[in-house]
């Protein structure tokens, strides 16, 4: 009976310490997961810190190139514009001349013959065309001009727009 009861210890003992080894392992296994996980969470919020980090210097720079494309386009319209009144007031002061040119054409016409007031006529004619051509011609270089610069803004702005989108591609 001595041996048996020898023999119950010895596997109760066995039993105990089997036990305590796998709690003890399966509690060194679980804090390594939980370590893992911790680690990974942490990776995780900085990857994400750092993303949103980087997509606000990319917007930053986005809209600071957007202003500078607006402000050279504010700042080359306004001589523009500027030139483009002071050409197209010359070129009606051009016109007004030539109409008073015509007048004094007419007045010599009156005084001469019949082939002399056709002469002044058609000279009269050719002057006014002159004068409404180089209005039209400055009209349509102002016109010019202005889409040029809006052209410029927007080539900017596209620019832009462009390096934002080549800069941070769309991850899904």
């Amino acid at each position: 009976m001595n041996t048996l009861n020898m023999a119950a210890v010895a596997v109760l003992v066995a039993a105990v310490s089997g036990a305590l080894g796998f709690g003890a392992g399966d509690s060194n296994g679980a804090g390594r997961v939980q370590q893992k996980w911790d680690r990974a969470i942490a990776e995780q919020a900085q990857a994400e810190t750092v993303q949103a980090n980087t997509s606000r210097t990319k917007e930053t720079s986005h809209a600071d190139k957007i202003t500078e494309a607006v402000d050279t386009f504010q700042a080359e319209r306004t001589p523009a514009l500027a030139d483009a009144a002071d050409r197209i007031a010359r070129a009606e002061r051009l016109q007004r001349t030539a109409e008073g040119r015509a007048a004094q054409y007419r007045a010599m016409s009156q005084a001469g013959e019949a082939e002399r007031d056709s002469l002044a006529s058609h000279a009269a004619q050719l002057d006014a065309s002159l004068a409404n051509g180089r209005h039209v011609a400055e009209q349509l270089r102002a016109t010019v001009v202005e889409r040029d610069q809006q052209i410029q803004l927007l080539a900017g702005v596209i620019d832009a727009d462009r390096e934002l989108a080549e800069a941070d591609p769309v991850k899904p």
